[in-house]
C-alpha cells in the first residue's frame, strides 16, 4: 500500500508536511548493542536469544511522529529492558527504500505497513503474528476488533498487528443545520435519512445555482466502497473474484449518483471545477460554510480546530449493513529478523493499550487498540479544545470493514477512477461504469 490515500495525498505524505526532516535515521535514546545472530520462534524453541538485543524498526511520517514512537520505545524499554532499538523514519519513498533493504539483506527486524501489506506478505517477506500473539495469552480480535484484524491478515495469518485506525466519520457544521432545522448526524440514519437531510441542507441562489451543499465526496475509495459494504456488496469475495458490477453495488452507485445528478445535494467533478477545486476536494468548501457534511478521518480534528466553525463530529449512517472504512497503518515482523521473538513481544507491547498511550495523549492519531481508544486519555484528551465527540470514533470502531489490500491494490483504485469518471458527470450509466471495472480489475488479477 503505497500509502493510504487521504484525498489526494497519502497520511505519511500529509504528516511528513507537518515538520522538514533533519535526518532520514534517528535513535530512539534506547541502550544500544549487538543483536543476537540465533533467530527466534514463538516458544523459544529457535533459542540462543543474546540477554540484551537490539532490533531495527522502520516507520513513515515526521518528526511527530518520530517523537511519538520514541515516547512508546520508552515505555516498552521499561517493560522489555532487554531489548533495543534503532528507530529509522524514512520520510519519503517509504515502500521503494523498505524493499531495497530486503533486496540487499538489511531488512528491518519490525516495519511499518499499510495498504502494501499484501505486497511483503505475498513475497515471503512477512511474519505471521498470530502464533507470538498466542505465546503473550493476547487475543487479536479482542483487541483491535474483527475488521482491523482482517484488513491485514489472508489465509487466517496476521502479517500486520493494527496500530493506528481511524474510522471514517461525518464532520457537519452545526450551523447550517440549525438553520434547516435538521437533526445532526447519528448513527441511527439510514439512507433515506441521510439522503433527506442532505437535500434539505442544500440550498441554491437566485439563479438556480446551488451555494451550498448538503453532502462532498468523490471518486476516493472510502466513498464508493463504503456505499458497496453498507448494501451487502463488496469488491472481491471470499476467493478473491473480483464482484465489482455485482447488483448491490449497481444499486449502491446509483444511490449516491442519483444525489450528484438528480438532487444536486452532493457536489459533481462539474460543482468542483467550478469552485476552483479538483474532483473530491470537500475540505475547503466545509471550512467555507458551503458544506453541511462530509467524510473524512482523525486528522480533520486538528486541521479544523482554528477555522472559526461551529462544528462536531458523528459515526457514520448505516445501509442494510453498518460499514466504516478506517485510515490505518500496522506493524509487522520481517520473516527474515535473526531475532523473531524479540520482535514480536516487542511488536506486542506496541501494541497493546499501554504502548499506544501516547498516540492518544499526543493527538497523533486513533489508536487501534480498542481500549485505548476507549481510555479517557483519548476520549477526554487536553488538546480537544474544541470539545469535538471523540466517542464517535469508539462508536465506529466495531464497523470497520476490510478493504481489499490485495498486492495490486493501487491498481484497483486506478480501475475505479477511470472506469466511473464519465458515470459521474452522467455521461455513462452506473451499471455501463461497474462492467468496465469489473473487466480491468478481471485483467488485473489472472
Amino acid at each position: 500500500m503505497h500509502d493510504i490515500a487521504y484525498r489526494g495525498a497519502s497520511p505519511r505524505a500529509v504528516r511528513a508536511s507537518i515538520a522538514a526532516l533533519a535526518a532520514a535515521l534517528a535513535l530512539t535514546g534506547l541502550a544500544s548493542c549487538s543483536a543476537s545472530e540465533q533467530p527466534d520462534t514463538p516458544d523459544g524453541s529457535g533459542a540462543g536469544q543474546a540477554e540484551n538485543t537490539t532490533l531495527t524498526m522502520t516507520i513513515w511520517g515526521s518528526d511527530i511522529d518520530q517523537k511519538v514512537m520514541e515516547e512508546r520505545l520508552a515505555l516498552a524499554k521499561e517493560a522489555l529492558p532487554d531489548i533495543a532499538v534503532n528507530l529509522q523514519l524514512i520520510a519519503n519513498d517509504y515502500d521503494t527504500k523498505v524493499q531495497t533493504m530486503f533486496a540487499g539483506g538489511q531488512a528491518p527486524d519490525i516495519m511499518m505497513t499499510a495498504e502494501s501489506v499484501n505486497v511483503y506478505s505475498s513475497k515471503g517477506q512477512l511474519e505471521d503474528l498470530n502464533p507470538y500473539f498466542a505465546a503473550e495469552g493476547v487475543d487479536p480480535v479482542s483487541s483491535f476488533g474483527q475488521g482491523s484484524v482482517n484488513t491485514y491478515s489472508t489465509d487466517g495469518k496476521l502479517w500486520g498487528a493494527p496500530d493506528r485506525s481511524g474510522a471514517a466519520v461525518v464532520y457537519y457544521n452545526k450551523d447550517l443545520f440549525d438553520a434547516a432545522g435538521v437533526a445532526y448526524p447519528s448513527a441511527d440514519w439510514d439512507w433515506d435519512a441521510f439522503r433527506d437531510a442532505a437535500k434539505k441542507l442544500t440550498l441554491t441562489d437566485d439563479n438556480g445555482n446551488v451555494s451550498q451543499w448538503g453532502y462532498g465526496a468523490g471518486d476516493w475509495w472510502p466513498w464508493y466502497m463504503t456505499w458497496f459494504y453498507q448494501n451487502g456488496g463488496t469488491v472481491l469475495d471470499g476467493q478473491g473474484k473480483p464482484q465489482v458490477n455485482s447488483a448491490e453495488n449497481v444499486e449502491a452507485l446509483q444511490f449516491y449518483n442519483d444525489m450528484v445528478l438528480i438532487d444536486k445535494s452532493a457536489l459533481s467533478p462539474l460543482d468542483y471545477a467550478d469552485q476552483g477545486l479538483d474532483n473530491g476536494s470537500p475540505d475547503p468548501l466545509f471550512v467555507q460554510g458551503k458544506l453541511a457534511m462530509e467524510v473524512t478521518g482523525f486528522w480533520n480534528v486538528s486541521s479544523l480546530k482554528d477555522a472559526g466553525l461551529d462544528w462536531d463530529i458523528a459515526p457514520l449512517w448505516h445501509g442494510k449493513e453498518s460499514a466504516v472504512p478506517a485510515f490505518s497503518s500496522a506493524l509487522a515482523v520481517a520473516a527474515s529478523s535473526k531475532n523473531k521473538e524479540a520482535a514480536a513481544k516487542l511488536l506486542v507491547f506496541l501494541t497493546s493499550a499501554a504502548g499506544q498511550k501516547p498516540i492518544a495523549t499526543s493527538g497523533l492519531d486513533v489508536p487501534a487498540n480498542l481500549a485505548a481508544v476507549a481510555d479517557p486519555s483519548f476520549q477526554q484528551p487536553s488538546w480537544n479544545t474544541s470539545d469535538v465527540d471523540l466517542s464517535a470514533f469508539t462508536a465506529s470502531a466495531s464497523d470497520v470493514y476490510a478493504p481489499p489490500f490485495v498486492p495490486q491494490w493501487n491498481e484497483i483504485q486506478k480501475a475505479f477512477t477511470d472506469g466511473l469518471a464519465d458515470v459521474y458527470t452522467g455521461k455513462q450509466s452506473v451499471k455501463a461504469g461497474l462492467d468496465k471495472v469489473q473487466a480491468t480489475v478481471e485483467g488485473l488479477l489472472k
